[in-house]
């Protein structure tokens, strides 16, 4: 069994710094009232006039672009412990893709661009209560038919055409994992603590469990919008599970604030009810993305080494000299173990691959 590398001093310094911040970050962001009256949340927590919706956003925009947009001028694979090498076009392009979405549609869209269009006054935002709802993304299926559209029609089609490629070029929660991921710290943080045991892969089913709840969460808000024999005690009560449970407890604290101890994807991979649905699809439509091992491989192992997701990647690339992909991973494409692998021994195959 290796040993686990000893923890720098300024890593220390900075996780005894990190999580009490992350819990009161989103204690105040989520939950203001739990610190001031509902009158005083504006005079308390709107710094300089604004939200703090949109503090969060800043913040969290400008860690996604700043790591994102450090790989890409640099030029070097983030995934090659100890060697310089060049970054790959597939790795240039998702970050790109990181950058750009991050900044424009979850940042300039939503919280810049309305205030040139209405004319409103930039410092002076009146007082909202935060979504709650943030990583429960499936519910909005039910109560809208873009919703309907994008979570039952275009997600499907992509995971049979890319597989969870949403999950790691342009899913705002994991924009977070991909840039963080790519740091000194954050290649860490996926090497030595991501979870690869077998328990730790059939825990898994968490994320299905998750998926079966929001989906019932959600045709209740749909049978509730037309009335139909639904309490709105049994609405109020799921709703407040899924706030604190699953969107506060899971999605925020140890989302983000379990990073440094069980690497960059646990929501990801255990929480998040997007990813299940879109792992399903491609399961059972036989999704076209996978990843194809050659007869370079050397069982070195580097591949399972940098998979954020915990998969086993070595045995299905030497032992089993195969392709992975949905119908086996929770793969999200990220190409980790192709940038990873120093024989070059990987590669992605989709139905826009050339036919050998």
């Amino acid at each position: 069994m290796s040993k686990i590398p000893t923890r720098s001093d300024k890593e220390i310094i900075f996780l005894w710094l990190f999580f009490p911040i992350v819990i009161i970050l989103y204690l105040v962001y989520k939950f203001p009232t739990l610190f001031v009256p509902l009158e005083e949340v504006k005079n308390t927590f709107y710094f300089f006039g604004k939200s703090t919706s949109f503090w969060y956003a800043t913040v969290y925009t400008a860690i996604v672009c700043y790591f994102s947009l450090r790989v890409i001028i640099r030029g070097i694979n983030p995934y090659r412990a100890g060697v310089v090498k060049p970054i790959s076009t597939y790795q240039r392009a998702k970050f790109l893709s990181i950058f750009f979405s991050q900044l424009l549609l979850f940042y300039l869209i939503p919280f810049i661009l309305p205030y040139f269009q209405e004319g409103r006054e930039f410092f002076n935002d009146s007082y909202h209560a935060v979504n709650k709802d943030a990583y429960i993304y499936i519910y909005n299926g039910f109560t809208s038919v873009g919703g309907l559209i994008y979570i039952f029609f275009i997600v499907p089609i992509l995971a049979w055409l890319v597989g969870k490629r949403y999950c790691s070029w342009f899913c705002a929660c994991g924009n977070l994992a991909e840039a963080v991921g790519s740091t000194t710290w954050g290649q860490q943080w996926v090497r030595n603590y991501t979870p690869r045991s077998k328990m730790a892969i059939k825990l898994e089913w968490l994320q299905f469990l998750i998926l079966i709840f929001v989906l019932a969460y959600g045709l209740l808000l749909f049978l509730d919008m037309w009335q139909i024999f639904i309490s709105e005690s049994l609405i109020t009560a799921l709703y407040n599970f899924q706030v604190f449970a699953i969107d506060f407890m899971f999605g925020a604290i140890i989302g983000v604030g379990a990073y440094p101890l069980l690497g960059t994807r646990i929501w990801c991979r255990y929480g998040c009810p997007l990813a299940q649905m879109m792992k399903l699809f491609g399961k059972f439509s036989l999704s076209q993305a996978r990843i194809q091992a050659n007869s370079d491989c050397r069982g070195i192992g580097e591949c399972s080494t940098v998979c954020p997701m915990g998969i086993d990647v070595k045995s299905f690339a030497y032992n089993k000299k195969g392709i992975y992909g949905l119908t086996q991973t929770p793969c999200i494409s990220c190409g980790s173990c192709i940038s990873a692998c120093p024989t070059q021994a990987l590669a992605f195959k989709t139905i826009f691959s050339k036919r050998s």
